[in-house]
């Protein structure tokens, strides 16, 4: 079994033509992104998900340390989701639905109250939550995507989960 190349090699690879390798790098964070795109609204996660990779393979020569690329992608979509909330600031707004948090067919009652609610928390722990819990990402990942130690990471997860418990316990669901 041959290693994987690293993000660095890959970036390398990338900006010397090898769409291939930028395959790689897709495959590798598009569920991160797409989590992140999430926040934009159920109808826009797809656009501002396209959108994300465009700019990153576009501007691949002016990220200046390729080791960090997931990171600076992550970025690039934050930047994309306030676009388009600012774009969108005058049209109606719309209650984003759970599907836009999980692939599962069927949820239930609980389970969509409190993806409903996971929308409402402020970014960063919005994005932990999503990491850890519903990418089932490590703590080291989680930890290294958000840019915290984990013990900084871990707190914003406490913090998280003391909100959704206590809107959790106003909605009326017990666990």
């Amino acid at each position: 079994m041959t290693e994987q190349p690293n993000d660095e090699e890959l970036v390398r690879r990338a900006r010397g033509g090898d769409v291939q390798a930028f395959g790689v790098l897709y495959d590798r964070t598009v569920r991160l992104v797409r989590a992140v795109a999430a926040d934009a609204g159920p109808n826009l996660a797809e656009d501002v998900t396209h959108d994300a990779f465009l700019r990153a393979y576009r501007n691949l020569p002016s990220l200046r340390d390729p080791a960090k690329f997931s990171v600076w992608l992550i970025g690039i979509a934050r930047m994309i989701v306030r676009e388009r909330k600012r774009a969108r600031r005058f049209e109606p707004l719309s209650v984003d639905t759970p599907q836009a948090f999980t692939n599962a067919e069927k949820i239930d009652d609980d389970t969509e109250e409190l993806l409903l609610l996971v929308a409402r928390l402020p970014e960063e722990e919005r994005l932990a939550i999503r990491l850890y819990f519903l990418n089932e990402r490590s703590i080291d990942e989680t930890s290294k995507l958000l840019d915290r130690s984990k013990s900084g990471t871990y707190a914003v997860l406490q913090r998280a989960k003391a909100r959704l418990a206590a809107w959790l316990r106003e909605c009326g669901v017990s666990r």
